[in-house]
């Protein structure tokens, strides 16, 4: 009896308990219920960063972005961008070496001045917000020494109709070398209307940017020695000749003194500076909207641009480095450019058919130099005045898993014109594959300094009224898997060539003191062709991030010429990095190590008596390695960054350089951080 009492209440107990839990396991689930709906609800009210829009003239849209990925490290730089295909001079704020060329380009001649727009605002680069909070972005980052760099944006929405955003980059940077301080103030405020209809739309910006550079011109030829020599030396004779030891080798003497890089010194003591400002409106107006059948939607905009530009180059020491001087007191040379644009565009939406845009565009341009008093009689002008009107024709159609898109440009005359032919064709045929397939002919006048230049120097004065046109055809190909793998390949046909040639004479010893720039024209077809690489692949927690081009460059050099449009035939970038949660997923990092090497070339270099690079055939750069060590993490909406770069400045070798005659920076620590406030 006893036994079976319990048996009998085992039994019990354990049908007491499963009862107990299925109600309990209810009771769970119910609350589960409940916490589900009331976070739909919650959700209903809560905004994400997928509401902070902002558009661009070109049609694209973007979304604020506050993740923290290798490619926000790649492009914490000064120019906010990824940097691949460029090098960085030593200071903040100054000039990039192109390492890879791309000729898609179907901008209009401009002024020219091509090293100092690397980190211009075009109107192009100006983003229209729509905000349902207050947006604030703070991005800031350390420079050389003394200095700092700071890029802050303000975004309100009054209404939902009205936005206006507040942009200001203001940075200073001494820099380890003589006379290379950079600084600069780049303002912009752009507004964006729509009326609550949809049939009014209007887009206006200002932007006004001051950009100062020291010129040093790099370094004289007796640094350039000691920089490369460091940290240690060759010993001369009284006579300058090396002194031979008893094992047949050459004395040298260890002396680590120049790895302080303010003992070097520089070409020359200069100042540049380009100040600049822009208006520019859209206005959209919608004819017709969803009326018809037959049209979706009709549509006319008008667009005014008016720019102005100054370029100015001061040097007090009158420096002869660019040659012989003409009688003056003091070299002061100043440009100014005006450029304004009246734009008409008729935009229809042809439903089965596409989307259609006409456009009518009438430009003038305004390009006068200082007169010194030397010139008065001298036969060149001073002063170029033109104008040109352009007709375009736009044309895409979307697919489900295709999109066309065709576009034609005609200049009415064949001065300063810009005519260009495109086609492109995109789609996804399986599922995680894309392709893009593109095609461009262009033909387009060169920009107006090389046409036409006046300076106290008298190798820098010309008026080159027969300067061809330069023609580009080329064909573009991308194909693409998820992120795991993207594959772009390039080629390009080009005539007329124009550059910057150097015209020194080597003969004479030329090369080590002067630096004379004349225009050019190359006299034979250019191939160039790359095939740039990328892939990322995940191992658990670590990384792997490859990017690399390989480019080459065909042309015939006749005798007296010089090769043009010079390029590293290997541009490589390779990324290993580690990433986690920690502190109960609080804190998001990203740390790892960044190679970067491209190899030897006859790089460009850079003239700052006329903001450009021009090409040389005597002094090669490249086959350095750089290996730069990050940590970087995210915070709620602020993302910290912390960088060495090129940590092995020290051990590889003094043989880094941006161009010929300009040093690549030494090892140094940065630190930033984005930090994004939605109130």
């Amino acid at each position: 009896m006893q036994k079976f009492f319990l048996v009998f209440s085992f039994f019990l107990i354990h049908n007491c308990i499963f009862t107990q839990s299925i109600d309990l396991e209810g009771k769970i689930k119910a609350k589960k219920e409940e916490l589900k709906e009331k976070s739909k609800e919650e959700d209903k009210d809560t905004l994400n960063t997928d509401y902070y829009k902002i558009f661009y003239l070109d049609g694209r849209i973007d979304n604020i972005d506050t993740t923290l990925n290798i490619y926000k490290d790649y492009k914490f730089n000064f120019l906010r961008e990824d940097s691949f295909d460029l090098i960085s001079f030593a200071n903040s704020a100054h000039t990039y070496n192109k390492l890879a060329y791309n000729f898609r380009d179907f901008s209009k001649p401009d002024v020219g001045v091509r090293g100092k727009h690397f980190h211009y605002f075009e109107k192009e680069d100006i983003g229209y917000y729509n905000v349902p909070t207050p947006f604030t972005e703070i991005f800031a980052k350390s420079t050389f020494e003394q200095g700092q760099l700071l890029d802050m944006l303000v975004s309100v929405n009054l209404n939902p109709q009205y936005n206006f955003t507040i942009a200001h980059k203001g940075y200073k940077s001494l820099g380890k070398y003589i006379n290379t301080r950079s600084r600069g103030n780049q303002f912009r405020f752009s507004s964006n209307f729509k009326s609550k209809n949809q049939s009014s739309h209007w887009r206006f910006h200002f932007v006004s940017q001051n950009i100062f550079n020291q010129e040093n011109g790099g370094l004289d030829s007796d640094s350039i020695y000691f920089f490369e020599q460091a940290t240690e030396y060759f010993v001369l004779d009284e006579s300058g000749n090396q002194i031979i030891e008893d094992d047949g080798s050459f004395k040298m003497i260890e002396y680590d003194g120049y790895l302080d890089r303010s003992r070097l010194g520089p070409q020359i003591f200069a100042e540049g500076s380009l100040y600049s400002k822009r208006f520019f409106s859209d206005f959209h107006y919608a004819l017709i909207k969803n009326k018809t059948k037959g049209i979706k939607s009709l549509a006319l905009n008008y667009q005014f641009t008016h720019e102005y530009k100054k370029n100015q180059y001061n040097d007090d020491f009158k420096s002869i480095t660019f040659g012989e001087l003409i009688e003056v007191e003091e070299v002061s040379d100043q440009s100014r450019f005006i450029e304004q644009e009246n734009k008409l565009i008729l935009s229809s939406n042809l439903n089965k058919l596409g989307n259609f845009k006409f456009s009518y565009s009438i430009t003038n341009w305004k390009n006068n130099f200082k007169r010194y008093n030397a010139q008065e009689m001298d036969d060149l002008p001073f002063q170029l005045n033109s104008d040109q009107s352009n007709l375009s024709f736009d044309w895409k159609k979307m697919l489900k898993k295709y999109s066309f898109e065709f576009n034609y440009n005609k200049s009415i005359k064949d001065e300063f014109k810009s005519d260009y032919i495109s086609f492109n064709f995109k789609g996804s045929p399986i599922k995680n594959i894309n392709f893009e397939l593109g095609s461009s002919i262009i033909e387009k006048s060169p920009n107006f300094n090389f046409k036409f230049f006046r300076s106290a120097y008298e190798s820098y004065n010309w008026f080159n009224d027969s300067l061809y046109d330069e023609k580009v055809s080329n064909i573009n190909l991308k194909l693409s898997y998820k992120e795991l793998i993207v594959l772009t390949a390039n080629y390009n046909e080009i005539d007329n060539y124009t550059f910057f040639r150097e015209s020194t004479n080597s003969l004479q010893g030329e090369t080590d003191n002067k630096r004379l720039a004349v225009v050019n024209q190359a006299d034979s077809k250019i191939n160039y062709y790359d095939l740039k690489l990328f892939s990322k692949v995940n191992f658990g927690k670590f990384s792997l991030v490859n990017t690399a081009r390989y480019q080459q460059k065909e042309q015939e050099v006749s005798s007296g010429n010089i090769s043009a449009l010079n390029v590293p035939e290997w541009v490589t970038r390779n990324t290993i990095m580690y990433s986690s949660e920690v502190f109960n997923k609080s804190l998001f990092i990203q740390t790892g190590i960044t190679f970067n090497y491209f190899t030897k070339f006859f790089a460009d270099y850079y003239n700052p008596l006329i903001s450009e690079f021009v090409t040389l055939e005597y002094r090669e750069i490249g086959d350095f390695p750089r290996f730069d060590f990050f940590f970087n993490a995210k915070i709620q909406q602020t993302r910290v960054f912390i960088k060495v770069e090129h940590l092995n400045s020290s051990f590889t070798g003094y043989d880094y350089y941006s161009d010929p005659f300009s040093p690549y920076r030494d090892m140094s620590v940065r630190l930033g951080l984005v930090w994004n406030f939605f109130s």
